[in-house]
């Protein structure tokens, strides 16, 4: 799943992330129970991970719409880069529960929250932002700020 970034904004954003940034528990926000640990061995391991992102189930115009999704566990392997950018984590499941051969997520810092955003779907609503699936390293915000995932300078 292709992730896009697209529109900048006045913020104190870090673009120079290394892999050991990464190294941890990252966790959903808006009720999700989603977590990923992603650790120092490129293993990694998702529990409750909504199906309908980046595996494959349908993709929700929005990240509200996940509370209803499906969700699956499963393990695999993780990279920090691909070929379309360096702050990129990329997950590579290890077998056919997620339905796909690798998942991707922008990955950054800003004013000091580490954070992943996955795409939900094509079509980006730069009006509402509300279709990405975020993750944070430390304490998820309550109501995730979507705008974060086109912030960027």
């Amino acid at each position: 799943m292709a992730v896009l970034l697209l529109a900048a904004a006045c913020t104190d954003s870090d673009f120079s992330l290394s892999e050991e940034d990464a190294y941890g528990t990252w966790s959903a926000g808006s009720g999700l129970p989603t977590t990923l640990e992603l650790a120092d061995d490129g293993t990694f391991q998702a529990t409750a991970w909504p199906v309908d992102v980046g595996c494959s189930g349908h993709p929700p115009r929005a990240a509200s719409e996940l509370l209803e999704s499906e969700t699956i566990d499963f393990t695999g392997t993780w990279e920090e880069g691909d070929d379309a950018s360096q702050n990129r984590i990329s997950l590579m499941p290890e077998s056919e529960a997620c339905g796909t051969p690798r998942i991707s997520a922008d990955f950054r810092s800003e004013d000091g929250v580490l954070y992943t955003c996955t795409l939900l779907g094509v079509h980006v609503d730069l009006a509402r932002a509300e279709n990405w699936f975020i993750l944070y390293l430390s304490e998820p915000e309550a109501t995730p700020d979507s705008s974060r995932c086109f912030n960027y300078n």
